[in-house]
């Protein structure tokens, strides 16, 4: 009974998903196209490329640290230290916490530089 719903919510989301994203190309090529016709510097360019770089570092990090609260999380909960939903969502909550902490210093550390 469950597969009945997930299906067609899957497949309709999936499609959802792939008109907002080439929407979002689209839009962002002509946005590209109507600045360098009109002859203004492109260097917004290069400063959307930094951010990228940035947010990827970001996405990293915080996964590397919810990935990391799993673990813990089962490790606790497999030693009956804590319940098991209590272990997994606090651990996932307290290293994805700490692994943002880590990349604001470091994003700190990268801008002085």
């Amino acid at each position: 009974m469950q597969e009945d719903v997930i299906v067609p919510v899957a497949f309709f989301g999936m499609i959802f998903g792939i008109v907002v994203l080439v929407t979002y190309y689209r839009n962002k090529r002509m946005e590209r196209t109507a600045l360098i016709a009109s002859g203004r510097d492109a260097s917004i360019f290069k400063e959307e490329e930094k951010k990228s770089k940035i947010n990827s570092l970001k996405y990293g990090i915080f996964l590397v640290g919810v990935a990391i609260g799993f673990i813990v999380g089962d490790s606790l909960a497999v030693a009956d230290v804590f319940s098991e939903g209590i272990a997994y969502i606090s651990m996932v909550l307290l290293f994805g916490g700490v692994s943002l902490l880590v990349f604001y210093l470091l994003a700190r550390k990268m801008n002085r530089e």
